[in-house]
């Protein structure tokens, strides 16, 4: 009882020391990404195309610069971060399972650049043009520097963390952990979890925001479960 209590207790310290190695991280890159978050922000609002955006109190555009900042520092030190889950879950797995997972933190990397991309260039400017569509010459839109950053970030970052679902898919089903065949045999359900995903985490909740982020989404989970299917084929081959 007593070894398996101070197993309990290492285990706390090592999650303990990641967490603060992750926070130390994003703490440094968002120091760093205040000297260049006015630039950022202009290029945020530009991008929008929505003209100039006001603020209604007098700390909110240096709030706005702050959020900026510390956007910035999440997503540069995502692959830090990556790298210290991988450290803290690395030592319980096989030496096998250690060199799939290890394989995958570039591959995730990569996955959430992708949906840092698509969010940047196809998510806010579509679902910004469908949403601002519904005014009219009486509606308006007086945009809030403060909403729309809220709106933004959301955005680029839901949809980074969300394109990382086809590779943990995937993931759990190269190490066995979740079999491919129940997934096919379920994947109804998987498909309205993927979409409830989308629906929490993207700001707006609009149908049209959702189908734009929940299609390339379902055609990334179709490939990993194919992926999954051919991985094991080769296995069972061998």
């Amino acid at each position: 009882m007593n070894e398996k209590r101070t197993s309990f207790i290492e285990h706390l310290e090592e999650l303990r020391k990641r967490i603060l190695y992750s926070i130390g991280a994003i703490g440094l890159f968002t120091i760093a990404g205040f000297f260049f978050a006015k630039r950022f922000l202009n290029l945020i609002i530009e991008r929008a195309a929505i003209g100039t955006t006001y603020f209604f109190a007098p700390a909110e555009a240096f709030v706005a610069q702050i959020k900026v900042a510390i956007f910035l520092g999440v997503v540069v030190s995502f692959p830090f971060t990556l790298y210290q889950t991988w450290a803290f879950i690395g030592p319980g797995l096989t030496s096998s399972e250690r060199r799939i997972s290890l394989s995958y933190i570039g591959t995730g990397m990569f996955l959430f650049a992708v949906g840092i991309i698509f969010g940047y260039y196809i998510l806010i400017p579509f679902g910004l043009k469908f949403l601002l569509s519904f005014g009219s010459d009486t509606i308006q839109p007086l945009m809030n520097i403060g909403k729309y950053l809220n709106f933004f970030v959301w955005c680029l970052l839901g949809s980074g963390l969300l394109f990382q679902l086809p590779l943990l898919s995937f993931f759990l089903m190269r190490l066995g952990i979740v079999d491919v065949d129940t997934i096919r045999k379920h994947r109804p359900e998987a498909i309205v979890a993927v979409l409830v995903l989308c629906a929490v985490i993207t700001p707006t909740g609009d149908f049209f925001t959702l189908l734009l982020l929940s299609v390339p989404l379902l055609l990334l989970f179709e490939l990993s479960i194919l992926a999954a299917r051919l991985s094991k084929s080769r296995r069972a081959a061998d």
